[in-house]
């Protein structure tokens, strides 16, 4: 009778049947990758049956119409590979962000698209660049070393194999750089750890870097092997300004103090004028480069990370919670009010509208602490009663120095009924009660437009009045932070 038994492919899992013989061994393939086979061979252990057949339900005993089943048929099985190809394929893990086919170094120089520059104005100058073509770099070696204690993976980029001038070797963490000593020494510090030691770096004796993570010494890497045409408009893209934030970490901790001004003064040029990039930032870049400005007490930096991160909060653009957490981090007052308010008005509008004699119920976002929580229900409270407040009484009509006592009480009424008309209408009762900024600015439209106030009070009185609302609304904006302080304890 013949049997058979299963072999496969590892790459692909498709399995193949391979035939069975009762004596010897068989040769069979498996897979070790797409397109490249190993040669393996098994030998079937005599008796096997036998040997493990205690206990299992025999096939001559459960025959189905008189037919013997094979449910029942034990097979054991020796394996050994005897042959493989000389070009398998092994992977390295060089970090958490970079794995190399430890055969095709050729995929490491691989080419990354950039996004389109801008038209910008001149970038501030990276200190330690020059006017000089970008330095031929010898082909990145993906070998290891060890160093006694760990193995330490060559970084793909910044480990020069063949270049003899290369002469120093860096440790971050598992990742070992070969540089040139030169590049290091715009920093006082990294210079005298250089030149302080008993004897020169080597591969198992490398200089050992802490508190610096591969990331941000691959930007300093960067930064020190730039030219000026690759410094030139920076950042240019998303990676770009990652590496720039990467970068004033590890040149404030290094004490490459130029470049880390040269990096807070690029990112700040950013966010003045490319606005294409930075509406493209997601809220956690922006939570980062508050973290940087903050740190590093980078005020006009801080404050225009503040700015934009408002305009695109206002235009619903980027969502009002990570603003939330991160203005509450670092105690940004601006930020706070647009976001809470912002959030507030979201949540209202997104809760399903119950019966009417049902309470509405709002639903909090679970990345909020109930202090958090505490200050949107009592910014509501506070909203909520200044718009009542401010539909039911018209604000001062001010006199103007054309309008007469007697012709200024007739202004006065007119604006007052007028006030309570606007209040009443349709539109202005279907705002949310807590929208006060569209409660401000739809009644200045709407005065401003009303025929009964252009024909019944005075051109200056009438002028005044409509400006008066259009600063009552940019104070409002201005003390949206004051409604979301939470609950005041008495003195």
């Amino acid at each position: 009778m013949k049997q058979q038994f299963f072999g496969g492919t590892m790459a692909t899992r498709r399995w193949a049947p391979v035939k069975r013989q009762s004596k010897g061994a068989t040769t069979f393939d498996i897979g070790y990758r797409t397109g490249q086979t190993q040669t393996g061979q098994h030998d079937i252990i005599p008796d096997g049956y036998n040997l493990a057949r205690d206990g299992i339900n025999h096939n001559i005993t459960v025959a189905v119409n008189g037919a013997n089943a094979v449910d029942g048929l034990v097979a054991i099985l020796t394996v050994k590979i005897t042959e493989k190809p000389q070009t398998a394929t092994s992977f390295i893990i060089v970090d958490d962000s970079t794995i190399h086919d430890s055969n095709d170094d050729a995929d490491v120089l691989h080419l990354r698209k950039r996004q389109r520059m801008q038209d910008q104005p001149p970038s501030p100058t990276m200190p330690g660049t020059s006017k000089r073509k970008a330095m031929s770099e010898s082909r990145p070696s993906l070998r290891s070393d060890y160093d006694g204690t760990v193995i330490l993976i060559h970084d793909p980029k910044y480990f020069f194999e063949d270049d003899p001038e290369a002469d120093c070797f860096i440790r971050v963490e598992k990742i070992l750089f070969k540089v040139h000593s030169h590049v290091l020494y715009m920093s006082k510090l990294i210079e005298r750890r250089i030149n302080g030691r008993d004897k020169r770096t080597t591969r198992q004796d490398p200089l050992e870097l802490f508190g610096v993570s591969v990331t941000e010494f691959r930007a300093l890497m960067w930064a020190r092997y730039a030219t000026e045409d690759d410094a030139e408009g920076q950042p240019r893209a998303l990676e770009d300004l990652e590496r720039l934030i990467s970068l004033t970490t590890v040149t404030k901790n290094l004490e490459y103090n130029r470049l880390h001004d040269w990096a807070i003064d690029s990112m700040y040029r950013a966010f003045s004028s490319n606005s294409s990039l930075i509406d493209s930032c997601s809220s956690v870049i922006l939570t980062r480069v508050i973290e940087v400005a903050s740190q590093y007490k980078a005020k006009d930096l801080l404050e225009a990370v503040v700015s934009k991160w408002c305009d695109r909060i206002r235009r619903k653009d980027s969502p009002a919670v990570p603003a939330i957490l991160a203005a509450d981090e670092h105690k940004l007052e601006k930020l706070a009010g647009v976001a809470y308010y912002a959030h507030l008005l979201e949540t209202i509008e997104q809760a399903s509208q119950p019966p009417t004699d049902t309470p509405l119920r709002i639903l909090a976002d679970p990345k909020l602490n109930s202090q958090q929580i505490i200050r949107l229900l009592s910014g509501h409270l506070s909203l909520v009663n200044f718009s009542e407040r401010y539909r039911r009484r018209a604000p001062t009509l001010e006199c103007t120095e054309s309008c007469s006592v007697d012709a200024h009480k007739a202004c006065t009424l007119v604006w007052n009924e007028q006030w309570q008309a606007a209040a009443g209408s349709r539109r202005i009762l279907a705002l949310c009660s807590a929208d006060v900024l569209g409660l401000v600015a739809e009644m200045s439209e709407r005065l401003g437009g009303d025929g009964e106030v252009i024909e019944g009070i005075t051109e200056a009185c009438r002028l005044a009045a409509l400006e008066n609302l259009k600063h009552s609304l940019v104070d409002i904006q201005e003390k949206l932070p004051q409604y979301f302080v939470g609950c005041l304890t008495p003195p």
